[in-house]
């Protein structure tokens, strides 16, 4: 990967480097999260909506954007000059207005295996826990690691826990995780080292679909309990 110098922009303007001979990253490096969730994602569409020839993919990231491009079709130096010309300008627009999405989610012994000590570290009884993730407005970031995986910010900080020491060998579908500052939720069965608070029923990826993922970076998710409520526990399990 090398750094590109980039044409006369503005102070907030991303670092654009090349991947390989086929892919573009515009990266904001150090950038305050309330920044580039307000970004990426008009980034994203402003450049899908130059429907330039030679651009295969744009792929957001939590803190980038990589255009995937036919070299035989363009001028590298002309792609930059051009998404940064977008970046400039989308730096002057308003954010677009985000989807709300609200996804039901079981928390129960069976469903919830690290909510008791999760609840516990962050000093909150399980039912006021739960309370405080129906709360959050998630927002998601990017898709990743798995198809339909989201990366989710807006955890409360009292809930920032790092990944499980040891991963679990197999994480069920559906499962709602946190792990160091985000919140995510499993597409499908696999293994895993986040922490389970909670499961949905709702499909969030579905390879015959039109739209295969059902959440798309810069939406809004809200969790809402559903069924019996922490079903295997009771009293406060704070200290």
């Amino acid at each position: 990967m090398r750094d590109l110098p980039p044409p006369d922009t503005e102070d907030c303007a991303p670092v654009a480097s090349l991947l390989g001979d086929t892919a573009l990253m515009l990266q904001w490096r150090g950038a305050a999260d309330s920044f580039a969730e307000r970004m990426i994602p008009h980034v994203v569409q402003a450049i899908r909506e130059l429907q330039l020839p030679c651009v295969e993919d744009v792929v957001p990231g939590f803190e980038s954007v990589t255009i995937c491009f036919e070299p035989r079709n363009c001028s590298v130096e002309a792609l930059v000059e051009t998404v940064c010309h977008v970046v400039s300008g989308c730096q002057l627009q308003q954010q677009r207005v985000a989807r709300e999405l609200t996804i039901p989610v079981r928390f129960s012994s069976a469903d919830s295996p690290d909510l008791l000590d999760v609840a516990a570290s962050a000093r909150l009884s399980v039912p006021d826990c739960i309370a405080l993730l129906a709360s959050v407005r998630f927002r998601v970031r990017m898709i990743g690691f798995a198809p339909g995986f989201p990366y989710l910010s807006g955890l409360p900080k009292c809930l920032w826990l790092p990944r499980l020491s040891v991963p679990r060998v197999s994480v069920p579908a559906g499962s709602f995780a946190i792990a160091a500052g985000q919140a995510g939720i499993y597409p499908r069965s696999s293994p895993g080292g986040w922490r389970l608070l909670g499961r949905t029923d709702v499909v969030l990826f579905e390879a015959t679909g039109e739209s295969p993922c059902l959440l798309t970076t810069g939406d809004i998710v809200r969790i809402e309990p559903h069924g019996p409520l922490v079903a295997g526990y009771s009293g406060d399990c704070g200290t």
